[in-house]
């Protein structure tokens, strides 16, 4: 499996994610591509002494921030390591994609870039919350764009 992370969204990214996906990739066996500002990631990759060989840093010039309004971020910052990523999954270049970025616009970004699957009218979040007996899966955390009845 291949495993695209955006790894300048969310809080003290750059650092926190590649250092995550540091310990992820020694644990598993797939295959992570950190996308985002390269240089800054392979600093990082250099002083956690990240085993490379299932490790790829693809460059991402642009960052789409915590305050940046969702869908014009989507719109206009077509070179952020969120967009790309989501471009690599819509064509099949990873089998999953993980942001801890902008939520709104990620959801915007999956719908305009990735799309709905056939039959789905709107996208979910699907957070894994620990428990005392071990994981568990919660389908929609309440973030959705446009709530009523349905």
């Amino acid at each position: 499996m291949k495993i695209a992370v955006d790894a300048m969204g969310g809080d003290n990214a750059p650092y926190e994610i590649v250092k995550g996906a540091v310990l992820a990739a020694n644990e598993m066996n797939e295959q992570i591509v950190l996308i985002g500002k390269s240089d800054e990631i392979n600093s990082i990759l250099q002083r956690e002494n990240a085993k490379l060989s299932n490790i790829e840093v693809v460059h991402a010039p642009d960052v789409i921030k915590g305050e940046d309004s969702p869908v014009a971020a989507i719109r206009s910052k077509r070179e952020s390591s969120m967009y790309i990523g989501l471009e690599m999954l819509r064509d099949k270049e990873c089998d999953a994609f993980v942001s801890a970025g902008n939520t709104g616009a990620l959801m915007a970004g999956a719908l305009m870039v990735v799309g709905r699957i056939k039959g789905i009218k709107r996208p979910a979040l699907a957070p894994i919350i620990p428990t005392r007996t071990g994981n568990m899966l919660i389908i929609d955390a309440g973030s959705n764009t446009d709530c009523d009845e349905e």
